[in-house]
């Protein structure tokens, strides 16, 4: 071992050491000359005291650095501040770190010489917000040509006093940074001062503006993506915008965002075909003017959509991009583009270009604001795709020209299309299989009443068994490939839901295909379920329908039964009620004479019984000649009918002196007859139930859009209004006999006239107030009524 003092002598001799297996600058090192010469303790106390001055320089610089880091820290992460406060304390910060006066931010642009003050830290004779100057004529220069930290102590010695700020606004003193913003103004952020400085900034002050620029310019770049993103929701959320005009601003944004001049929304019909401009800007088209491209393979959109990621070309010249026809006719030099999808399937490609070629590449930013417009775009064509298919699903289903077959066959149409399938069908679930009822599209070895592999073995067993929809893309990865449908008929994915039919479970509808496919979306799923619900309509309405006809035709053949039966008992009742009423009367003009009073009331009473036995009869034989009436109507004049009833009423009519008067009325579409029945029992019964003096009866018409409303007004004793519908009742009657003759039936007869001719029949009355009976007809189609 060596003596301390020894060890001490080599550490101090000695520029690098090896301690504890590091190597070491030595802070301790004392050149030979001096550490053996007669003045070496002098120099040592003045080494010494040289390494206490640099070590408390260095803490100082040290702590002070924290504490700026620290103060930095502190405003850029006070979330209670906005930008502009932020900005303002680091203007404040920079100031006091750098002993400068004045902090301003300003946009810059290089090629343009141009210079714009945007914000300043105080007030200043000429430095305020709005304040143009060329950029040449600026201390921002300094930054701008470095792209980084630019400086300037000595004005005259970096060659800046011929320029403006310093001849006229007496700045000598600079440092700032230059900051590219993606996708906004560049701009300079600097610190000046109207007093020179003695000597150049330092490494570590260099180091604080660097770290200032760094927080402006994440600042304004998250500014302008949270702008960008906030313009974008506020086109896509508008609900006074349709998805065209959504579209069109959407691409003018874009192409400001990205700074092309040119953009588009291209769609495929087919894959290896065309794409059909669908929306563009900047093609300098006429708006009903088609635009059909065909890009070769690996350029352009032809190349996106076959891309996960987005596609970008700075510069297409002197690559394989400049031999397609897209560069060819219409010189498109850079471009960005991303694949636009509805569901699993690609429906094209939303573009950005311009026939410049670009002097920076695109950015993450830019590439994902492309991805996020084209997952909107993406979004809203699926959503009008599924309401398009949803409503083509009702407006088959409510079509009443199609018959049933043709509908379901519609509906899987439909549903091929939407899911982007080519094989759809309707199975009904038998005992042990499913039988394949209707099939769209075609298959080698299914069709048609075919029957499926057993209920063990079956994909469509799976969506009974669950009771839920189910969809797989590759039904080998999802494994499947145990299933005869996969193994036997090569089915690759599937998509099925049940069919309920009256609570019962009816089979499935289900779409597949020989290949496999990317996993269907949830709209698409959703699309299903309702697919699966029009056709458990379908098929429930078709069996109600096939019930309500068999149950229809019963009660016809049971109604024809009882108006045959009805009619020939009229009919047959007349001869014996004739019969009756003949042999009493001649029973009481042979023996009148040998009756006492109690016989000849009898008499009466039978003779009375038989004639209104008679009359109801009569009135049941013309209420069956109506029901038995065809519906082939002609033009009838109602004033002639009226005249004609008026005639045959002529004698209760001048019993009664009863007045009659009418307007010219109409002529109608219905059937002669009957309107006389309808006229004479309205007038009969308006003079029958009045007793005032005279009795009064009015008739009168008002035309409507397709009929004519007639009234019938009398002045007579009224019906109460509970009593208004009851009166229309076969053989009920609001008076007794001895009050009032009748059968009851005349107002059934009435009610049944007009239902026959389409049009309706009612009464507004008080008692005592007299009434009006209304009813409507057909006008007639004769064009000069």
């Amino acid at each position: 071992m060596f003596a301390p003092e020894v060890i001490r002598n080599v550490v101090q001799t000695h520029p690098h050491l090896i301690y504890d297996g590091a190597a070491c600058h030595n802070v301790y090192y004392t050149p030979p000359e001096e550490f053996f010469g007669v003045d070496a303790p002098a120099r040592e106390n003045e080494r010494m005291l040289r390494t206490l001055r640099d070590r408390t320089t260095a803490k100082a610089q040290l702590h002070r650095r924290e504490r700026f880091l620290q103060n930095l820290y502190e405003v850029s992460s006070d979330p209670t501040r906005s930008f502009e406060e932020k900005l303002q304390a680091l203007f404040d910060l920079g100031c006091g770190q750098f002993s400068l006066e004045l902090g301003a931010m300003a946009t810059v642009d290089s090629d343009a010489d141009q210079f714009e003050v945007e914000f300043v830290s105080d007030d200043h004779e000429y430095f305020e917000a709005g304040l143009e100057l060329p950029l040449s004529e600026t201390y921002c220069t300094a930054a701008t040509d470095t792209g980084g930290i630019g400086s300037v102590a000595d004005p005259v010695a970096a060659g800046y006093d011929d320029i403006h700020v310093h001849n006229e606004f007496g700045i000598k003193t600079y440092l700032g940074t230059y900051i590219e913003v993606e996708g906004d103004d560049n701009r300079t952020f600097f610190f000046v001062s109207e007093k020179p400085r003695d000597e150049d900034f330092s490494a570590n002050e260099r180091t604080f503006q660097r770290l200032l620029g760094q927080w402006v310019k994440y600042e304004l770049e998250r500014q302008q993506r949270e702008r960008f993103l906030h313009e974008c929701y506020e086109i896509t959320s508008d609900p006074a915008l349709g998805f065209e005009e959504k579209l069109e601003q959407l691409l003018e944004l874009g192409c400001d965002r990205f700074d092309l001049e040119i953009a588009g929304l291209n769609h495929l019909p087919s894959w290896d075909g065309k794409f059909r401009l669908e929306k563009g800007i900047g093609l300098g088209l006429d708006a009903d003017e088609e635009l059909w491209t065909d890009p070769d393979n690996g350029c352009y959109c032809r190349q996106t959509v076959t891309e996960d990621s987005p596609v970008e070309m700075l510069d297409v010249r002197g690559t394989h991009w400049a031999e397609d026809a897209i560069y060819q006719e219409f010189g498109l030099t850079s471009y960005l583009g991303t694949k636009v999808s509805t569901g699993a399937a690609p429906y094209g490609t939303l573009w950005f270009g311009s026939t410049e070629p670009r002097e920076r590449p695109f950015s993450e930013t830019e590439r994902s604001f492309i991805e996020l417009m084209g997952q909107w775009v993406s979004y809203e064509i699926e959503r009008r795709e599924n309401n398009d298919s949803q409503r083509k699903l009702y407006e088959i289903t409510a079509d009443p020209d199609l018959d049933p077959d043709e509908k379901i066959d519609q509906l899987l149409a439909v549903g091929c299309k939407r899911l982007n399938l080519p094989i759809g069908m309707l199975t009904r679930k038998r005992e042990r299989a499913f039988e394949i009822e209707h099939m769209h599209g075609t298959h080698p070895e299914l069709d048609e009443g075919t029957l499926t592999p057993p209920l063990t073995d079956n994909y469509c067993r799976r969506v009974v068994n669950t009771g839920d929809s189910i969809s797989v893309g590759d039904a080998e990865a999802a494994g499947w490939d145990g299933d005869a449908l996969y193994h036997e008929f090569d089915l690759k994915c599937y998509a099925g839901t049940q069919v309920f039919v009256r609570g019962e479970n009816y089979g499935t509808v289900c779409f597949t295909d020989l290949g496999t496919r990317e996993e269907f979306t949830e709209a698409e799923q959703v699309f299903l379920d309702i697919l699966g619900q029009c056709v458990s309509y379908e098929i429930e309405r078709q069996q109600h329908e096939a019930d309500l006809k068999d149950t229809i035709e019963q009660l016809e053949r049971s109604n024809d039964r009882l108006r045959q039966f009805a009619y020939a008992a009229s009919h047959d009742l007349q001869e014996p009620l004739r019969m009756v009423s003949t042999y009493l009367q001649l029973l009481e003009n042979r023996y009148k004479e040998d009756l006492d009073g109690d016989a000849q009331d009898f008499i009466d009473f039978a003779v009375n019984g038989a004639n209104r036995m008679r009359e109801m009869v009569d009135d049941l034989l013309a209420f069956s000649r109506v029901e038995h009436a065809d519906d082939e109507f002609d033009s009838v004049d109602c004033d002639a009918v009226l005249d004609h009833v008026t005639d045959d009423l002529r004698m209760q009519i001048e019993e009664n002196d009863a007045e009659i008067s009418s307007e010219s009325l109409p002529t109608v579409s219905g059937d002669h007859e009957q309107l006389e029945h309808l006229f004479s029992n309205l007038v009969s019964n308006a003079i029958k139930y009045n007793e005032s003096d005279p009795p009064c009866v009015e008739i009168s018409a008002d035309q409507r859009a397709n009929s004519w409303e007639f009234s019938v007004t009398d002045n007579g004793i009224g019906i109460a209004p509970d009593e208004a519908d009851k009166i229309f009742d076969v053989f009920k009657r609001l008076h007794h006999d001895d009050e009032y003759s009748g059968t009851g039936v005349g107002l059934s007869l009435c009610q049944k006239i007009v239902n026959n001719h389409g049009g309706e029949i009612w009464v507004e009355s008080e008692p005592g107030e007299g009434a009006t009976f209304s009813f409507t007809l057909p006008a007639t189609r004769n064009p000069t009524q």
